[in-house]
């Protein structure tokens, strides 16, 4: 019994099954998980570690180096990057992107292992190295604490015991505070008090630190028992660090400490960071979900415990909103299910008047069940509802109706010419159910090649495939059942009660005597298409690529960059000038800077910069109809020139793999430094007049000045002194230097040796800081074991798989593309004149879209492959095959022609777009040649059979096509990310359309030497 049959027979079945699909869609849609964008793995972890008192140099080459080398015996690893710095060195070791969950787990407790094992060969002062393999943690919900009238610990306190009671909501992973600037006990005490009481800084230290000790005791065994021994001593507030006694080695009489210091807790000054939100100082609140959550719920259940809270905060505590992922995940997903709901309209509303009321309802049927049916798979495959998959669903969503209306026109037809109404059923669906699905799978397949690729943007973007290929699978299973048994019982029988030729038409008639004509003049038909195809493949090197557009998102993130060694205060006091002109501007609804600190990850594409009191980060948030791009022109024109030294960056949220800058050229080469630099200047210089850049720059940034104490061993030695008395001094006195802890409940409250502020900044006094030794009761003025000496030194090295690189980054012009600068300049880089021996590579957008591609097309031979096979074993027939195969080109010329007409750039969406074109194509032309085969089958001529079929076929060929491209049209006005796709395949699938119904006819008839 054929497929049709058994649906007409078994017509309760077939109603039962359908409407429990459509019920069970509705609750599983209310189960879905809700995104904004799909999350994707961060294959990165960090390696960090502290070597204080090191510069730059030596890091890289006492700490970097070792852990380095360690860390590339990782069998899973892709790259390694990292910078040192002074006192400090940090690695990024990124794995390859095909290994994710559990293994990856596996892969950070190997790269921990080999991690200590490298800290057996770093030198004792070292700290660390530490792994922190939750680098990719997203910090969705971001609050502001701020509170007018309060003191920043009170604040503190009060978003310390907030982050607590957010950590028991159900669904939170983490709870962080930024933006804390650190608090510190500190004794101030000045040196002229010091020399008078002939009391070495030393003594007040090691007389702190020998009390001040949690240490064992033992125990006592009385009879049965045993008492444990505990001594105090343990600092529990400031007024025990007050009280400490010191010796007076003069008088041998004992000294308090508060005597002859000031004793405070504050905080650190400088500040280690500063944060504030629409100017007031305050700390930031981040919140992390935990993995599978459903970020929308996990927002209401915040909200519900924040109301419970309300009565408990002071007043005058206010919490702000700076960034609320449930509430954007709401608006997009209401975005996108509105055009979704659009597109469906539309495609119903083409059906009705194209095949009247009530074959436009047959056929129409099937869209929103097979929706619903979607929905229901994707709940079960653990798919979650965001931009890409709901995005997926209105591309294909014209798709959905192309078998409907197949099987529901051709038994129309067959009813109109007379057939019994059953017959005209089974035969519709017996000829057409194998091509159907045959070119059903082909389409699917057009876009696998996405989910086979085992990268972050392949993760970013693989429901689209899975998705389309659910739907579009459903579809025909409902199209040769339940599209089957209402075309039975519902398509009219004709008017007159006489057989009739459906396609008499004007239009038809038309079609008739074009393909006459083609067919006649089919060799020059087909060089003039050739001819266009190729002009097509000219013109797309006209078309801009991109990687990934920015997102569409009513924020944007300054980066104000001092040069390095500027003072945290210095970069606080001009992000606030910043910061009252964004206020005043009409379109800005809220800033927040953090200072010393970029913003932490709240948004999964962004990369957070490192820590640096050079460096201040301000989120701003836009009123939402506001032109952001005009706001960010704003911003650019008032900061153009306006503070001197700074390097200031204003940038949109992007979508895809994150990059730093969209234009990179990296300069690698075991060389000098200072050569390295030279280099890297000359290109920067040299991108720097490109028209297409704008601020150019490069990692490594400006060197800083230090001041080398040149410490003469011989006379130290004669004074009783080492370089390490000296270097402890002078960082007791200007790098207020930890001398022990103070514990306040969780709190660890570093003790800090502080010198007043009029001696730390006169510089002029530094020679004549008293050096003491260990062994002696005589201080030795430090110009007299020691010369200073002014230096310029690097304060960031950064290496790329152990190779000193550096990264000269900048930014685009607006209507500049990446690629597009990459392609023009890459010729000019061997005509430069630079040293042998480096290595140069572009990286940014440019790179990160080439590697995107490469993963995705290295499977597209695979892909075709396979859809040559089901070709094959659908006709049966080589001749058949590469009739439809050679249908593939022609979506070009409309691609080509829509990106240039409506200015849409050539990106990895589009790309994505006009591989799925094919599908759609080869789809349309499998249905063609199917008939012209049944029509000689029957008997007919080859010529004749080609007409036939191609009029028998142009209705469903058309209005399949017209149901896609209209279909797309709420996707191409939803915004940067959907349009160049939905441009793409609407405009390709138009050409492809009309030129098919010609090419196939002629293609077939040459490669069947039809008659003329």
């Amino acid at each position: 019994m054929s497929i049709g049959g058994w649906s007409l027979a078994r017509a309760r079945l077939i109603v039962f099954a359908t409407v429990l699909i459509g019920l069970s869609g509705l609750w599983a849609y209310g189960q879905l998980g809700q995104l904004e964008d799909p999350d994707f793995t961060i294959h990165t972890a960090l390696v960090q570690a502290e070597y204080p008192g090191a510069r730059a140099e030596r890091v890289e080459a006492e700490v970097t180096e070792v852990l380095e080398r360690h860390i590339q015996q990782l069998e899973e690893l892709e790259e390694i990057e990292s910078v040192s710095r002074d006192g400090d060195v940090v690695i990024y070791v990124d794995v390859d992107e095909r290994y994710s969950g559990a293994r990856l787990r596996q892969i950070w407790d190997e790269l921990n292992k080999k991690v200590q094992r490298a800290s057996l060969e770093l030198p004792n002062e070292v700290r660390g190295p530490v792994v922190d393999d939750d680098y990719g943690d997203v910090f969705g919900l971001l609050y502001a604490v701020t509170g007018e009238g309060y003191s920043l610990r009170k604040i503190d306190d009060y978003a310390d015991e907030l982050r607590r009671e957010l950590l028991r909501v159900p669904g939170v992973a983490r709870a962080e505070l930024f933006g804390r600037q650190g608090e510190r006990i500190f004794i101030e005490i000045s040196r002229e008090r010091l020399s008078a009481l002939n009391l070495h800084p030393g003594q007040i230290a090691e007389t702190l630190q020998r009390q001040n000790v949690v240490a064992p005791a033992g125990a006592i065994d009385l009879d049965d028992h045993r008492v444990g021994l505990f001594v105090s001593g343990t600092f529990d507030s400031v007024e025990d660090v007050r009280g400490l006694s010191i010796r007076n080695p003069e008088t041998d009489e004992r000294i308090y400490l508060r005597d002859i210091a000031d004793v405070r807790r504050g905080f650190a000054d400088p500040p280690e960071r500063v944060f504030r939100h629409d100017g007031e100082p305050g700390v930031a609140l981040g919140i992390s979900p935990a993995p599978g959550t459903n970020v929308v719920e996990l927002g209401e259940r915040i909200e519900q415990r924040l109301a419970e809270l309300e009565h408990d905060r002071p007043v005058g505590m206010t919490l702000h909103t700076v960034n609320d992922q449930p509430e954007t995940v709401r608006g997009a997903i209401a975005e996108f299910v509105t055009n979704l709901a659009t597109a469906v309209v539309i495609v119903l509303a083409v059906l009705l008047i194209a095949l009247g009321w009530r074959t436009g309802l047959i056929v129409g049927a099937g869209v929103p069940l097979t929706i619903l049916g979607t929905f229901l798979v994707m709940w079960v495959t653990g798919i979650d509802l965001h931009r890409v998959s709901l995005g997926a669903l209105i591309v294909v969503l014209g798709m959905l109706v192309d078998n409907a209306i197949v099987v529901a026109e051709l038994t129309m037809t067959r009813i109109q010419r007379g057939v019994e109404r059953a017959k005209a059923a089974r035969q519709a669906v017996s000829e057409t159910a194998i091509p159907l699905l045959i070119g059903t799978a082909i389409a699917a397949l057009a876009f696998s090649p996405i989910s086979f690729t085992p990268s972050a943007v392949g993760e970013f973007t693989s429901s689209l495939f899975w998705v389309v290929a659910f739907a579009l699978g459903l579809s025909w299973i409902l199209a040769v059942t339940f599209t089957t048994l209402l075309a039975y019982r519902f398509l009219p029988a004709p008017t007159s009660g006489e057989a009739r030729d459906p396609h008499d038409t004007l239009w038809h008639r038309a079609y008739r005597r074009a393909l006459g004509g083609m067919l006649r003049y089919r060799t020059t038909s087909l060089i003039t298409v050739l001819l266009v195809v190729a002009i097509a493949v000219a013109a797309f090197t006209l078309v801009p690529r991109i990687f990934f557009p920015a997102a569409d998102r009513d924020q944007f993130l300054i980066d104000h960059w001092r040069s390095e060694g500027t003072r945290i205060e210095a970069v606080a006091d001009e992000t606030a000038r910043l910061e009252a002109f964004l206020r005043e501007h009409d379109d800005v609804a809220r800033v927040t800077t953090f200072v010393g600190e970029g913003a932490p990850r709240f948004y999964l594409p962004m990369i957070p910069e490192l820590p640096n009191p050079a460096y201040a980060q301000l989120l701003v948030g836009t009123e939402p109809d506001s032109d952001l791009d005009a706001v960010m022109a704003d911003v650019r024109d008032w900061l153009d020139g306006r503070f001197a030294d700074a390097q200031p960056r204003v940038r949109p949220m992007m979508l895809g793999d994150p990059v730093r800058y969209p234009v990179e050229l990296r300069v690698a080469g075991p060389r000098d430094h200072a050569e390295l630099r030279q280099v890297a200047e000359e290109l920067r210089d040299w991108l720097a007049g490109q028209p297409e850049t704008a601020g150019t720059r490069h990692n490594w940034r400006q060197q800083a000045l230090s001041l080398d104490v040149e410490v003469d061993q011989e006379r130290a030695r004669a004074a009783g002194l080492s370089s390490a008395e000296v270097a402890e001094t002078l960082e007791m006195a200007y790098d207020d230097g930890p001398i022990g802890v103070l514990i306040d409940g969780d709190r660890h409250l570093p003790i800090h040796w502080y010198l007043p502020e009029v001696e730390r900044g006169d510089l002029s006094r530094l020679d004549t800081l008293e050096i003491w030794p260990r062994d002696s009761e005589r201080p030795v003025p430090l110009r007299q074991v020691a010369n200073l000496k002014p230096a310029w030194e690097e304060r960031s090295i950064w290496r790329q798989d152990r190779v000193p690189t550096v990264t000269v980054q900048a930014d685009l012009v607006p209507g500049a593309t990446a690629e597009g600068l990459v392609a023009r300049l890459d010729p000019q880089l061997d005509e430069l004149d630079l040293p042998s021996g480096l290595e140069l590579a572009w990286g940014g957008e440019a790179e990160a879209s080439w590697e995107a591609r490469a993963d995705v097309l290295i499977f597209v031979p695979l892909v075709l492959a396979v859809m040559a096979l089901l070709l094959v074993a659908q006709f049966n027939s080589l001749r058949d095959a590469t009739v439809v195969a050679l249908t593939v080109p022609l979506g070009l010329i409309g691609v080509v022609a829509g990106l240039l007409l409506f200015r849409q750039p050539f990106g990895f969406i589009a790309l994505l777009g006009a591989m799925s074109l094919a599908g759609m194509l080869i789809r349309n032309a499998i249905v063609l040649v199917e008939q012209i085969r049944l029509n000689r089958a029957d008997g007919m001529a080859t010529h004749p059979a080609i007409v036939e079929a191609g009029v028998g076929r142009m209705r469903p060929v058309l209005l399949t096509a017209a149901t896609t491209i209209l279909g797309m049209i709420p996707l191409a006005l939803s915004g940067p990310f959907w349009a160049p796709m939905a441009t793409a395949v609407m405009s390709g699938l138009a050409f492809g359309t009309i030129l098919i119904l010609g090419v196939v006819p002629v293609l077939y008839a040459l490669l069947h030497r039809a008659e003329r």
